[in-house]
């Protein structure tokens, strides 16, 4: 069919295999692409009772029918797995330019599996695909095998590999691509080390055959247009990137600082845009084949850091360092970012849980030896190396924040939902997120909705809320259920296409999802299509955490929401109220069809 390479690639470590399947029919028509490839796979051959870092865990890496194509964004590639860290399914997104080079190369799907006896990576130019020993590059860092491997095979060699962190199986490793684009969250590291895999190097050199060219070409011209007149994706975006929101949270008294007591940074204006403008930043940067450009390097021109230049940080990242950890300086959180990104560790699940370790010593609850006081840099460099070796007590720290609160008796105090760290937006100033972070299937994601969006401008698109009220307040749970629930629908089928958030959250609209698919492949699908999609694929991920055991009571947000108030000036005095929320995922349950508890009525078996 146009738009897809119609391949599966599949490799199998244990016994060095390598064969291919066709693309099932079945899996265009039902789930386009992407997310819906990774779920529906993940379902049917990863079972939840596996041990995530088994060699019966497979990695499934995604493209969607936009892969290989001058569609905006859609260079993005998905990967789905048993996740190490919480025991659902890995729903991880990847920019840079990875996808759209895999579907240059023919392959809509690569599912790798099994474990090698020995370190290696797998090489792909176009049909050649072969294991490689990789003993050499073992112990070495994701820029260092990326260097490597462009050395050896090309510089237009696209890679992905994972530095100490995956091979050391820390469960909340990354996988690095482009140096500074990541799989990250979850652990998709630690199933590329328990495979001892340490990279996959790509090279495509073919093409991807559409539908009709020609009204591609003349569709992309008029939305190339729009993205720049759009004041997101035109100015606020190619201007700041996500670091544009770190002083607007401040402000509004949602970012987590001082390890979710504080709604504002110990040092705001030391770790916003205008500061790293006027300090450290050097160009604008952007994903290949972006139109949007939302990506920034900096560097560090002064000071103990001097000489170290990112891609980045993102707003996340200076959440975390910045916010829970109190790190004083932008200098301090892109050193902990280039550490983190050399290393192959996620720089939001390492936050938080520095943050909980901060905590906990200010509380005098954890070993002398585990001691870290708020925005202590240098510590968190050396708690970082430590949690690399995995030695004595740093052992369990690898396993993850719920694990470490569960040996350090520390679950009072520790902030997570099934396992997930939430992302850098209070719920208690934040209604849509309390339901977000909840009801999520990966754990406290703030991506499935974005919904926070809606929440700080105080109101929703046409489509998101019915009735001609579109009204919110940031601080109420009214509407959030209904927001949350066609904001997740339309972000899924994004991400089958696979677009970039920043594309489809505030530019387009169902419409455009019908154009792009005929144009793309010649299949006509209306709204109502692509919402049916989108429910099965979120029941799907939702059937496999409950066959993994999750219940309703997973889905509660951790309970200093509902009793400590975000202590800030303009979130002040706020929590979540527990029995309007409980009543909120509820009515969540009821418009996707699932019963009073939770559970799905559809199954992907």
């Amino acid at each position: 069919m146009k738009g897809y390479r119609g391949t599966i690639l599949r490799i199998d470590l244990t016994h060095g295999k390598v064969w291919r399947e066709n693309l099932d029919p079945f899996l265009i028509n039902n789930y386009i692409g992407g997310k819906g490839f990774g779920t529906w796979l993940n379902c049917h051959e990863n079972p939840p009772e596996i041990d995530a870092l088994s060699p019966e865990n497979k990695l499934i890496i995604v493209t969607g029918p936009g892969g290989g194509t001058s569609i905006p964004t859609s260079t993005r590639s998905g990967l789905f797995a048993k996740a190490p860290l919480n025991g659902v399914m890995i729903d991880s997104g990847l920019g840079g330019s990875f996808g759209h080079f895999m579907k240059k190369a023919g392959y809509d799907i690569i599912v790798i599996e099994g474990r090698s006896v020995k370190p290696v990576y797998i090489k792909i130019i176009d049909e050649h695909v072969s294991i490689e020993d990789a003993s050499s590059l073992w112990g070495g860092d994701i820029y260092e095998t990326e260097k490597l491997l462009k050395i050896k095979i090309g510089n237009k060699t696209k890679i992905l590999s994972i530095g100490p962190a995956g091979e050391n199986l820390i469960r909340y490793a990354c996988i690095g691509h482009d140096l500074h684009r990541h799989f990250g969250r979850m652990g998709s590291g630690a199933v590329m080390g328990s495979k001892r895999l340490k990279a996959i190097a790509l090279v495509g050199t073919g093409s991807v055959e559409v539908h009709d060219p020609e009204g591609l070409k003349i569709y992309l011209k008029e939305l190339n247009s729009r993205i720049k007149e759009h004041p997101g994706t035109g100015h606020v975006y190619p201007l700041a990137g996500t670091v544009s929101f770190v002083s607007r949270a401040n402000t509004l008294g949602v970012f987590p600082s001082h390890y979710w007591h504080r709604g504002e940074a110990e040092h705001p204006d030391r770790i916003n845009f205008d500061y790293i403008s006027k300090n450290t930043l050097v160009r604008q940067t952007r994903c290949f084949g972006c139109s949007i450009g939302c990506a920034h390097i900096n560097k560090i021109n002064d000071g103990p850091y001097a000489g170290i230049e990112i891609d980045g940080p993102e707003f996340e990242t200076i959440y975390v360092f910045g916010g829970l950890c109190d790190a004083g300086d932008i200098r301090d959180i892109i050193k902990l970012n280039d550490v983190c990104d050399r290393l192959g560790l996620d720089t939001m699940h390492t936050g938080n849980i520095l943050g909980l370790l901060m905590d906990a010593t200010e509380q005098k609850r954890i070993p002398n030896k585990l001691h870290i006081d708020y925005g202590d840099t240098e510590r968190m460099l050396l708690f970082i190396s430590k949690i690399i070796e995995r030695n004595d007590e740093w052992h369990i720290i690898g396993e993850g924040l719920k694990s470490t609160a569960d040996f350090f008796s520390l679950n009072d105090l520790s902030i997570h939902v099934k396992g997930l760290e939430p992302a850098g937006y209070d719920p208690r100033g934040l209604g849509s997120m309390a339901v977000t972070y909840g009801i999520g299937n990966r754990g406290a994601t703030h991506l499935s909705s974005n919904a926070y969006a809606r929440d700080i401008s105080g109101s929703a698109r046409d489509f998101e809320i019915a009735g001609d009220n579109k009204s919110l307040d940031r601080f109420s749970l009214d509407k959030k259920p209904e927001l949350v629930f066609n904001m997740i629908n339309f972000n899924a089928v994004a991400d089958c296409f696979i677009l970039c958030r920043f594309l489809n959250r505030d530019l387009l609209t169902w419409e455009d999802y019908s154009k792009m698919l005929y144009l793309l492949t010649g299949v006509q699908k209306n709204k109502n299509d692509f919402e049916d999609i989108a429910n099965n694929i979120i029941s799907a991920g939702r059937w496999y955490n409950i066959k993994a055991g999750l219940t309703m009571k997973d889905d509660l947000l951790p309970e200093r929401f509902f009793s400590e108030p975000n202590n800030s000036k303009n979130s002040g005095g706020r929590t979540v109220l527990k029995e309007e929320y409980i009543n909120s995922i509820k009515k969540y349950y009821a418009l996707r069809n699932w019963n009073e508890d939770g559970i799905p009525n559809y199954s992907p078996e």
